[in-house]
């Protein structure tokens, strides 16, 4: 029975960690495209800088 019960507990923390590591995945691939267009379209915070 405590078997059982472990083998439960075990399936629940595999799933909850099965969930939070793929939303980290997705917000990892978002913030790496945000970072991409940035670099291509000169970065964050030099609004007013001219360009050379």
């Amino acid at each position: 029975m405590l078997l059982l019960v472990l083998l439960a507990i075990l399936a629940l923390v595999a799933f909850g960690v099965g969930f939070v590591v793929h939303w980290l995945f997705i917000v990892a691939a978002v913030v790496a495209l945000i970072w991409l267009i940035s670099l291509f379209t000169g970065g964050f915070g030099r609004a007013g800088a001219g360009r050379w």
